[in-house]
């Protein structure tokens, strides 16, 4: 027997968890999250999401070409208001994601046994560190590109 559901039920059980005020505790997969979600003993809580995100959130939401469901952290937003997403082990960002695409919020998750809240000061310092090096990472590829790109 399977433990996956599809999308739509997912999403439809996600909402009647959300109207009973619940929460919901999955295990994520995948390897976007590296490496604060990816073993199978991880779990992540989910509850209702608020108005507008912070950054740094992370959120589960449905990418709208695909309707995948994704959780990654929420870095920024666009001009046009919408927000920005990558996943921690990711140099890439996901532009253009609306409010009416974010389902739920991120409050808890297990990892390596552990349970950790968004305000914990050891995954705020995790937060930090991964957003340096995501910006190091894009400053070697612009530096890149332009030294390698000038020699043609």
């Amino acid at each position: 027997m399977s433990d996956h559901i599809s999308n739509v039920d997912f999403i439809e059980v996600m909402q009647e968890c959300f109207q009973r005020d619940q929460s919901v505790v999955f295990t994520p997969s995948g390897v976007s999250m590296l490496p604060m979600l990816g073993a199978e003993d991880d779990f992540v809580t989910l509850s209702p999401k608020p108005d507008r995100l912070k950054k740094y959130d992370v959120a589960l939401y449905v990418r709208p070409k695909t309707q995948q469901l994704v959780l990654h952290r929420m870095i920024g937003f666009t001009k046009a208001g919408d927000y920005i997403f990558s996943g921690d082990n990711q140099y890439y960002y996901e532009y253009g994601i609306g409010e009416e695409d974010v389902l739920a919020l991120m409050t808890a998750f297990r990892h390596n046994g552990k349970d950790i809240l968004p305000d914990d000061p050891a995954y705020r310092r995790y937060i930090r560190r991964m957003m340096l090096k995501k910006r190091f990472h894009m400053l070697l590829r612009k530096g890149y590109r332009r030294i390698f790109k000038n020699r043609k």
